[in-house]
């Protein structure tokens, strides 16, 4: 299409927006007044006298964005569920549909279960234990406490010496991430957690997960001032993540796919860690939470064994058998 045809081309597109415009049909001319900017954008626009209805066309669909946007809060402001789970969806559904939130979805590494349903955050109110674990809280804390400045932290992610060497986000071996495990890979840490009396009656009322050999996983994680866990997804998606946070200066932050919180002291935050996620300690002071790591509670006792019977295959899995 030569120049004359193309800038003609425009003037109809426009010239149609306008109409449409004038009775009225707002998104009749919104498509049309698209139309016609993006061809625009996708050559070389000839006669420069059409810029100044090619802005007008612009400011017309900015304007009618912005009304129906409030039209949008509006309705849910309107028929917003009473109960906050239901509240909490709504507002993220808008936001999503109107691309001030992007939509995430599950990534485990190693195993993707299926249906089940992509929640990023768990609320405390769901889980009937809760409410007795949150009660030890002072008790846990009191015991990192005790601990703190001469238990054996150590990094986070270590470096495998069978396997070769996985960069994390510049984490391997780094002291900014720590951790100290009261479980690991299924087992008790039997020097910490004798240390970690209270803390360890607390969690026998918790579902804490079991996962072939490699959960429970439950240790206070460390982060130094100023430390950035990357963003990462985690292994599997039948499980959920908790902290409990015990030692958290204001303004550390935790974001799971869309959604950022900040933590709470003595208050869990349950996620699913299967989703893009990341942390922050943006303060100049230490952030330590208990991490453990709970069933999904939609899975019941056949399919966990089920679950936890793969894990161990693979575990087991020494290689090929001999001819």
């Amino acid at each position: 299409m030569n120049a004359s045809a193309a800038t003609a081309d425009l003037r109809s597109l426009i010239a149609r927006g306008d109409d449409y415009a004038a009775r009225g049909d707002v998104r009749a001319a919104m498509s049309f007044y698209q139309s016609a900017l993006k061809q625009a954008q996708a050559g070389r626009i000839a006669d420069a006298a059409i810029v100044p209805d090619l802005q007008r066309c612009q400011r017309f669909i900015q304007q009618a964005v912005e009304t129906f946007r409030g039209a949008l809060e509006k309705a849910v402001e309107d028929n917003k569920p009473e109960d906050s789970i239901g509240s909490l969806r709504v507002q993220h559904a808008l936001d999503m549909l109107k691309g001030a939130r992007e939509v995430f979805q599950q990534r485990p590494a190693v195993l993707y279960y299926p249906y089940l349903a992509q929640r990023q955050f768990f609320e405390r109110q769901e889980f009937d234990w809760v409410p007795a674990f949150e009660a030890a809280a002072p008790a846990i804390r009191e015991e990192l406490l005790a601990l703190v400045n001469d238990a054996d932290f150590r990094p986070y992610v270590q470096n495998d010496p069978d396997r070769p060497v996985r960069d994390f986000g510049g984490l391997n071996e780094n002291p900014n991430w720590t951790a100290l495990y009261l479980w690991r890979d299924g087992k008790i840490v039997e020097e910490n957690a004798k240390r970690c009396p209270r803390t360890m009656a607390a969690l026998e009322k918790v579902p804490l997960s079991d996962i072939g050999g490699r959960t429970p996983a439950v240790l206070f994680s460390r982060l130094e001032p100023g430390a950035h866990i990357p963003p990462h997804s985690g292994m599997l998606n039948c499980r959920l993540i908790c902290h409990l946070p015990l030692i958290v200066p204001a303004g550390c932050w935790l974001r799971v796919g869309n959604e950022t919180r900040e933590w709470d002291e003595g208050k869990l935050l349950i996620f699913d860690d299967s989703f893009e996620h990341e942390a922050m300690n943006p303060t100049g002071e230490l952030r330590i939470i208990l991490l453990f790591d709970i069933w999904r509670p939609e899975i019941g006792p056949e399919e966990r064994a089920a679950i936890s019977a793969i894990f161990d295959a693979i575990d087991q899995f020494q290689g090929l058998p001999d001819a």
